[in-house]
């Protein structure tokens, strides 16, 4: 890295003595070949712990930093303002102090733009933000609304992406990740905007989903299979339906999860026993399921009575 930054303590506008047995003690143990037995060497190399490097110019009126890395020497430079009660000046960035009385001791033409900072919170970390900020995070276009699959995110259906959709050729800020159902559609890369206006069903005769269990009508079937984001499961996904309708999909589900749902649980519990295992067989699956592994469960709600229902790959 080629960032160079300054470490200086100031009163009334000028450079003022750091304390030299602070800098030994803060830089010795990571100066290579280690230090004299008095003073300060006129420059010296600095070799981290996490093998990160410096090269270090100056005396106690004030030390430079050149070709620094992130990480353990950022560290150094923090602690070593912390005990002086120095400020770091890094090129080209504003000033940074630990108390607000620290400003007034600045050279004028630095104290506007400085920044204060609590001792606790000048860390090399602080310091490499600094220099580099991260960049802002981007402000994505609100999803389509899916009534029957509310959280698509939250599930991981759809997930940030920069790139441009598959289907559209625009770039939305969204991709399904979910099953796609046709033999032409591409296997990853619809914009959920396309699902949801019902292009990419057009496009590539594609449904998201493999079926429903239970009769509902035809437009909420053709909602289901051809304009609602699907999941991944480990057998087919099948949605549920409740009070004559298809349940919104919440996600998947493991024994924890379910201690909310006990609604879903009983729901699970006649389900496996419709399979005829045993009581005890049917509370051991129970327990065992797991919403990061398998088996896992698939939890929905009713639109109407809020009832919450869920299934599990039994086979």
């Amino acid at each position: 890295m080629s960032y160079s930054l300054y470490v200086c303590r100031f009163v009334d506008g000028h450079p003022a003595p750091m304390d030299e047995t602070a800098i030994r003690e803060v830089l010795g143990p990571v100066t290579v070949g280690g230090m004299p037995a008095a003073g300060l060497p006129e420059s010296w190399d600095l070799e981290a712990e996490d093998g990160g490097g410096s090269e270090v110019y100056g005396d106690a009126l004030g030390l430079t930093f050149n070709r620094f890395s992130p990480g353990r020497i950022l560290d150094r430079v923090a602690e070593l303002a912390r005990r002086t009660g120095a400020a770091v000046l890094p090129l080209g960035c504003p000033t940074l102090v630990t108390d607000e009385a620290d400003r007034g001791q600045l050279p004028e033409s630095l104290r506007a733009e400085a920044v204060v900072m609590a001792p606790e919170a000048l860390t090399g970390h602080a310091i490499q933000l600094l220099i580099s900020p991260l960049p802002e995070p981007r402000r994505r276009p609100a999803l389509p609304s899916f009534p029957y699959h509310p959280s698509p995110v939250a599930t991981g259906s759809v997930t940030p992406s920069d790139a441009p959709c598959a289907c559209c050729g625009q770039e939305r800020g969204w991709v399904y990740t979910g099953p796609v159902h046709a033999a032409d559609a591409p296997g990853s890369g619809i914009c959920p905007y396309c699902i949801a206006f019902g292009k990419a069903a057009e496009r590539y005769d594609a449904t998201f989903t493999d079926g429903i269990e239970g009769d509902v009508p035809e437009d909420v079937v053709t909602t289901i299979l051809r304009r609602t984001p699907g999941f991944l499961a480990w057998q087919s996904p099948t949605w549920l339906t409740h009070c004559g309708d298809v349940a919104e999909f919440l996600g998947l589900a493991g024994a924890k999860e379910l201690e909310r749902y006990p609604d879903a649980v009983e729901d699970l519990r006649r389900r496996c026993a419709e399979q005829t295992w045993p009581p005890d067989e049917v509370e051991d699956f129970l327990g065992s399921l797991d919403k990061d592994d398998q088996p896992t469960a698939y939890l929905f709600r009713c639109r109407a009575c809020a009832t919450h229902l869920a299934y599990a790959d039994l086979t």
